[in-house]
């Protein structure tokens, strides 16, 4: 379950319903009292991006699943329960004389209303939904989502798309499984409602600790290291990328390996204690160039009670690998451990505090996402639901973000390409090495003498 856009993702047409908070909920969404707890760094910097919803593009995270046996009463239940489960999607934020402001509509409150569209062909379902979801998924919008459903053949599959400022990729992936498993108990009448550990309490813990942290905090020493040169590493020379430059981009996909060689290769530095993430990512960054820098992105979330909730918890942490050319992958995947233990607690740090701290630029050049399907609850659920997630468009910029996704069916990339001269050529050379180093490294028993540094 690769990510894409919506101009290439397949879809069914049939009976679209748009699914909207109804009229009372509203008017209690209106009468909520102030919510003093903040907005995140991020959050609050997304406000800024997009404050009344005009900009041309729209950072929204979308998701598509079959939610078999379902009826229009079915899935008006299972989209109420899991908004009363998530505080994040009930949370509204906006900028009131720059400064923000939050309302949080009470879950007892809230309630859906069908709205029937008609019959709409696969291109006229794109076109409806390429709109909406453009329009309706801006960080002041309430919701800042739009929800769809189209009445296929063994059910209803659900088209959802949320504004980034209350959902991150991991919150798309694990959602699938979630609603899914929620719609399956609503229609066997054994759901029993629950509450998620809530992004809006962690938002306001992580203004509160913020506030405490100066110049002299230890997790800066990576983020002083990274910034070296006072500005983010810039994407491999080979790329052609201007790190100044403002590029169209393109969603461009790569198929790396099987399933079966992932697995193999997982299984040998895994009895060796390597954790499959950094596997993929050091052999990815030896594949980028002998020197590569990437912002790293983490899941952000405290501990595995919140693997189920929604909200924006991604961070990233600073991570350079620089090898001498004749080093083998294995070195490359121990020197990669190594690294990240030392820079992954800097992850910790939202990206507005290190540039307030460090006053030194920190726009993102290269950021790489790591998607393994095997820790996420659910994941079974994805290709027989025909699951999928799809990315809107973002602003030019010379921003390059790398989705490196690891699925029982293999392992793919999706690189959001900023369309500098040779730079399609240079991601499909690196591409292309990535695999062969795979299939070598596959072949070559990793060296059982080695040990993980400490």
């Amino acid at each position: 379950m690769t990510p894409c856009t919506l101009a290439r993702q397949a879809l069914l047409g049939g009976e679209v319903t748009r699914w909207d908070l109804d009229i009372t909920s509203l008017e209690h969404w209106n009468d909520s009292p102030l919510d003093l707890r903040p907005p995140s760094h991020d959050q609050l910097c997304r406000l800024h991006e997009d404050p009344d919803g005009s900009n041309p593009w729209s950072a929204w995270i979308g998701l598509s699943v079959l939610l078999p046996d379902a009826t229009t009463e079915s899935v008006e239940r299972t989209l109420t329960e899991w908004f009363r489960q998530h505080e994040a999607l009930r949370s509204h934020l906006t900028l009131v004389d720059e400064q923000p402001r939050r309302r949080t509509l009470a879950p007892e409150h809230v309630g859906f209303a069908p709205f029937a569209l008609g019959e709409h062909d696969p291109q006229a379902l794109r076109e409806l939904l390429t709109q909406e979801f453009h329009t309706r998924c801006r960080p002041t919008r309430r919701p800042a989502c739009a929800l769809f459903t189209v009445e296929v053949q063994h059910g209803h599959v659900l088209h959802a798309a949320f504004d980034h400022i209350t959902f991150d990729g991991l919150s798309a992936y694990a959602a699938i499984g979630h609603i899914a498993g929620l719609h399956t108990a609503v229609i066997n009448e054994v759901h029993r409602p629950h509450t998620s550990p809530s992004h809006v309490d962690l938002a306001a813990t992580e203004i509160a600790v913020c506030e405490a942290i100066d110049a002299d905090d230890e997790r800066l020493g990576p983020w002083r290291e990274f910034l070296r040169d006072g500005r983010i590493p810039a994407a491999p020379a080979a790329s052609g990328i201007d790190p100044d430059g403002s590029y169209d981009h393109d969603l461009v996909r790569h198929d790396i390996c099987s399933g079966e060689v992932a697995a193999a290769l997982a299984l040998q530095y895994a009895a060796e204690g390597i954790p499959t993430g950094m596997l993929w990512t050091a052999i990815l960054m030896q594949a980028l160039g002998d020197e590569t820098h990437v912002l790293m992105s983490t899941h952000g979330r405290p501990s595995s009670l919140w693997s189920d909730s929604v909200g924006w918890f991604a961070g990233v942490a600073p991570l350079s690998l620089s090898m001498p050319t004749d080093c083998d992958t294995s070195a490359w995947v121990l020197e990669g451990v190594r690294v990240w233990r030392e820079v992954a607690p800097s992850a910790a740090l939202p990206l507005g505090l290190v540039h307030r701290l460090l006053d030194v630029p920190v726009t993102p050049q290269v950021v790489l996402s790591i998607i393994d399907g095997s820790r996420i609850e659910g994941h079974e659920w994805w290709q027989p639901l025909g699951s999928s997630i799809q990315l809107g468009d973002v602003p030019t910029s010379s921003q390059t973000h790398i989705w490196l996704t690891i699925v029982p069916e293999g392992v793919t990339l999706a690189t959001r390409l900023p369309l500098a001269p040779g730079a399609r050529d240079w991601l499909d050379a690196a591409a292309d090495r990535f695999s062969r180093l795979v299939e070598s490294a596959t072949a070559t028993p990793f060296a059982l003498h080695l040990e993980v540094p400490a």
